[in-house]
This record gives C-alpha cells, sequence and structure tokens, in this order.
C-alpha cells in the first residue's frame, strides 16, 4: 500500500513540475526582464480579448517560455507574424 501512494505521490509531483510555469522563465536566459514584460503584456491584451483575461494570464506564462526557445534574440519574435507566434505556442493552454 505505501509503494502504491508513493508512486501517486511521484506521478502527482511530476506533473505539477512540469507546467511552463513550475520551470521558472525559461525566457530569462534570453530575454531581459522588461522584454518578458512586453511580450506577455502584449499577449495577455490581445489573447485577453478571445479567451478571457484568466485564460490569457496562463497561456502567455507558458507561450513566453515556449516562444523565447525559438527565437532566443528577441527583436527576431517582434519581426515574426502572429500567425508563426501562435504556432509556436500552440501547446500552451
Amino acid at each position: 500500500m505505501r509503494i502504491r501512494n508513493f508512486s501517486l505521490f511521484l506521478i502527482a509531483t511530476l506533473f505539477v513540475f512540469s507546467s511552463c510555469k513550475m520551470f521558472g522563465r525559461a525566457a530569462a536566459k534570453y530575454w531581459t526582464k522588461k522584454q518578458i514584460k512586453e511580450f506577455v503584456a502584449n499577449c495577455e491584451t490581445n489573447a485577453g480579448k478571445l479567451i478571457g483575461e484568466e485564460k490569457a494570464k496562463q497561456y502567455c506564462d507558458c507561450a513566453v517560455d515556449v516562444v523565447a526557445e525559438k527565437y532566443q534574440n528577441y527583436e527576431d519574435v517582434k519581426k515574426a507574424s502572429i500567425r508563426e507566434v501562435l504556432r509556436i505556442a500552440k501547446d500552451c493552454k
């Protein structure tokens, strides 16, 4: 019984730590704090209109890290199309 409880605890812990938010701010490896704030603010403004403010916060918190991994130079993401950015962040919810 203890092994089963431990297994469930381990699975739950891995699930929690696998979310974008729990891994820290991956974008900070590539972008400045100001650039991260700018991206998130723009993302929340635009996504909030479509999916609501609360969902937009969650989505953008994940998207900033995923997009920064692809566009390590912030100026490049500013030149990218919205469609391309959405494609990259498609798994964020």
